[in-house]
């Protein structure tokens, strides 16, 4: 695994940014803004929060497993079998991942950039 991130979908940008970034203290090590889409991920010490603001929400899992790349995500989502809820797919911002259920039914993304 490369990262552990804690993705979350926020309906007012700016006050979530505010609560992260000047609250929590932690450091913005990347953000965006694109038409329906704005963002930023903080550095939270082993891992990582980002917050989305979308005129499409998608409710992803509040947990997301980074791992270095394609054929690590192919090889977990093979692994998956049933658990396994989607396909993996390229994603809007160009990352590639799937959702898995853990035994309990907990949703987990697992992803890579690469």
């Amino acid at each position: 695994m490369s990262a552990l991130w804690v993705p979350f979908e926020v309906a007012d940008f700016e006050r979530s940014a505010d609560h992260y970034g000047r609250l929590l203290a932690l450091p913005v090590i990347d953000h965006w803004k694109r038409p329906g889409e704005q963002g930023a991920v903080y550095d939270a010490g082993g891992g990582r929060v980002e917050i989305v603001q979308t005129t499409r929400p998608t409710r992803p899992p509040g947990v997301a497993l980074e791992l270095p790349d394609r054929p690590s995500v192919d090889a977990v989502h093979l692994a998956a079998g049933p658990a396994a809820e989607t396909t993996p797919a390229t994603f809007p911002r160009g990352h590639y991942g799937f959702v898995l259920a853990d035994p309990d039914g907990n949703r987990v993304l697992v992803w890579t950039e690469a």
